[in-house]
């Protein structure tokens, strides 16, 4: 069973995230924690350990680039930036623990798609180099 930790301070995008991956979870059951801000999802992260994160690069507490470094030092797994910003595709080749992006507003299927690739190519808990 994999864990993927929601980090979004939009409550809606953590219940469209949440609904759509637990309702199609894929080849195996999914365990879905939600976060609302960086301090909380660093909280989780370091209690449960998830398998792949689905981060917001813009939450209130601090940006996705403090959250990562942050992150890295507590239990590096792969991340998913998720962001509105035009500038996506550029921060997310400066992290080494991104393995993918998902642009707002992103379409249900495309989420769905993303994060069942993440998990099936065994990004699990580790980040390759």
């Amino acid at each position: 069973m994999a864990t993927i930790l929601i980090i979004d301070d939009e409550s809606g995008i953590r219940y469209i995230a949440k609904t759509i991956l637990s309702q199609n979870p894929g080849p195996e059951p999914l365990t879905i924690l939600e976060a609302s801000s960086g301090s909380q999802g660093l909280e989780l992260l370091t209690q449960y350990h998830p398998d792949l994160v689905l981060l917001d690069y813009r939450l209130p507490d601090m940006d996705g680039g403090e959250w990562l470094q942050q992150a890295e030092s507590l239990w590096p797994t792969a991340v998913l930036l998720v962001s509105a910003s035009s500038e996506l595709e550029h921060i997310a080749h400066q992290q080494a623990l991104i393995v993918g992006t998902l642009a707002k507003p992103f379409k249900l299927d495309k989420l769905r798609i993303t994060v069942l690739d993440a998990l099936s190519r065994g990004l699990r808990g580790e980040v390759s180099p």
